[in-house]
């Protein structure tokens, strides 16, 4: 009789622990989106620059237009990076091929600053001029923290 009360109590407390388990998962599941959802630069720029409902439109458009155009940059960076590297599996490297080879990786980063200076322009375009200062703000801040990554990732005083 002890055995099947013991059996009992166990079944229980592992169905407990198991629900407590999935209670944990979602509210973590849940707040891991709120957080993401929060911190995406999309929604802090939106709202730091108090674009209205037209605004917010047009620059999620700028947006997606952007990350997909610079996807396929960071595509080309990688395989010129790739190449760029596997030089070194060569006893004898060339200079004018690895001169070469290294300048297409600046060239294809050059492109995505260039690309990435474009987006940053055409939304300052939807900003009024009460917004252009603090656009300018943010995109600074956003430099300098991109130049000096050691400091974490931007973050925006209130």
């Amino acid at each position: 009789m002890k055995d099947l009360v013991k059996s009992k109590f166990m079944a229980w407390l592992i169905v407990l622990l198991v629900l407590a388990n999935i209670v944990s998962l979602v509210f973590f599941w849940v707040g891991h989106f709120r957080l993401e959802r929060d911190n995406n630069p999309k929604e802090i720029f939106a709202k730091e620059l108090h674009f209205s409902e037209d605004q917010k439109n047009i620059y999620f458009d700028l947006a997606k237009e952007h990350h997909n155009a610079a996807e396929i940059i960071r595509t080309q960076i990688k395989i010129n990076k790739d190449k760029f590297f596997q030089l070194l599996k060569s006893d004898k490297i060339i200079d004018s091929v690895k001169n070469n080879a290294a300048l297409m990786v600046g060239l294809s980063m050059q492109s995505l600053d260039i690309l990435t200076f474009e987006h940053f322009k055409k939304v300052r375009a939807i900003c009024t001029n009460e917004q252009k200062p603090k656009f300018d703000e943010l995109v600074q801040h956003i430099i300098n923290s991109v130049n000096n990554p050691q400091q974490g990732p931007p973050t925006f005083k209130k």
